[in-house]
């Protein structure tokens, strides 16, 4: 129950002000997780933990500082108070941060988010685990082309985090979730000492609508054979699709120049572009955080302000910057929030095959290895590896390769979107297709 989590945040929020803090937000919180690794037939690693902890942050004479502690008896969270408060008072004033306005934990959606598991929660077993693992490894060596595996890994788990937020301006809640998880990687012969290695997984809130071990095991098992014999192309411009599972690597050198600090600190390539085109029209990102059953789902943020649905970018023009209260003072703005849950994106007309016919030739990534990114100037440069397309199907693997350019340039390229959104993930993100990028090989 999140009863002891609330109760312990109010108490620590009321000593806290009786020691002389004028603003305190206290967020308990629980997780128990649990895992069974196996690998090549045996248990390669067993894990069960329960992790406990209470964060605060105080605000005291002008003066602000974010502390935590994992030992929640009530003497130590005295200790940890007085030595909190005391250690806050010899920072420096700033006068732009505070507790959320009062009037932004108002409307605070109520409803069902489908985020809980509770039965399978209570039920599954280490057994249990064990017993799914093993079969994962069974399923994916049942393929076929199973002869060419070397190592087979597999992982089966789950965790349920429990939550408490109270501020001492007039906001409280609790929150509670659950996921369960399997995940396989496998690895098989190529040319020379080469050992391609291919990965699957899948992630739900509840246990019940987990995909069957047979079809995770099975596709890991493809990915891996697909990516045989991997070379690199000749450098050029070619057509580009980027299969849904990686897309969110895209996409994360996008959100990170839409926080509050890369704004204010302008180390963002989008500080300027509130308001204007960034991509192409056909692009827009939704953020809900009331998503059913979604892995960012939560009708509060870190401050306990409301969370509501709002565009990011609409038909290609930026609308929203991620912005806390902090920073949001900082540029003399209203906040919004202080970071993304659930992206959401406009369903196309074909699959990832229909995407790649569409292309006709070029390259389809279906991962990236490394490179980097530069928030700064959305420059970037990714090693990618993949599927040359010629016809419209791939006809080999493509490897040791990189894909550079700007951000900018890039989602201006964009000429589709598939209808697979990757729904592992809060970044529900189709495959997408691209008009010709730059890339370097041999």
């Amino acid at each position: 129950m999140t009863q002891d989590l609330l109760d312990k945040a109010r108490a620590a929020v009321a000593s806290a002000v009786k020691r002389g803090a004028q603003g305190v937000r206290a967020s308990a919180r629980r997780a128990r997780e649990g895992e069974v690794e196996w690998r090549d037939g045996k248990v390669d690693r067993l894990r069960e933990s329960t992790e406990v902890g209470l964060g605060i942050t105080l605000f005291v004479d002008g003066r602000y500082s974010a502390n935590n502690t994992s030992d929640l008896r009530p003497e130590a969270i005295e200790r940890f108070l007085d030595e909190s408060i005391a250690a806050t008072r010899v920072l420096s004033a700033d006068p732009h941060r505070k507790l959320a306005d009062p009037k932004r934990y108002e409307k605070r959606f109520t409803g069902e988010l489908s985020v809980y598991d509770e039965p399978a929660a209570a039920a599954v077993t280490a057994a249990d685990r064990q017993r799914a693992a093993r079969e994962l490894e069974q399923a994916t060596r049942s393929g076929p082309g199973a002869a060419e595996l070397i190592s087979v890994t597999t992982s089966s788990g789950d965790v349920t985090t429990e939550s408490a937020l109270v501020c001492s301006n007039g906001m409280e809640s609790s929150f509670r979730s659950t996921r369960f998880w399997i995940y396989v990687e496998a690895s098989v012969r190529d040319q020379g000492d080469r050992k391609p290695e291919g990965w699957w997984y899948a992630v739900t809130r509840s246990r019940a609508k987990l995909p069957s071990l047979e079809s995770v095991g099975l596709e890991a098992l493809r990915r891996a054979l697909r990516d045989r014999g991997g070379k690199p192309e000749k450098s050029a411009k070619y057509p580009l699709v980027v299969e849904a599972a990686v897309t969110g690597r895209l996409l994360g050198d996008v959100l990170g120049p839409l926080g509050g600090q890369a704004i204010q600190q302008k180390r963002s390539f989008l500080a300027d572009k509130l308001g204007k085109k960034v991509a192409a029209d056909l692009l827009t990102i939704t953020d809900d955080p009331l998503l059913p059953e979604g892995f960012g789902s939560i009708p509060y943020d870190g401050e306990g302000m409301s969370h509501v649905r709002r565009p990011i970018i609409e038909r290609g023009v930026l609308r929203n910057f991620y912005l806390d209260t902090y920073y949001a003072s900082k540029l003399g703005s209203e906040p919004t929030t202080g970071g993304s849950t659930n992206l959401l994106f406009p369903s196309g007309k074909r699959d990832l095959v229909g995407l790649c016919a569409a292309m006709g030739k070029g390259i389809l990534v279906t991962g990236f290895l490394g490179g980097n990114s530069n928030a700064a100037t959305g420059n970037f440069s990714l090693g990618v590896r993949g599927q040359w397309i010629e016809g419209g199907k791939p006809v080999r693997a493509v490897s040791e390769m990189n894909l550079a350019g700007n951000a900018l340039d890039l989602w201006s390229r964009l000429l589709e979107l598939g209808n697979d959104p990757y729904l592992y993930s809060p970044m529900r993100c189709p495959s997408l297709r691209f008009d010709k990028l730059q890339f370097s090989g041999t």
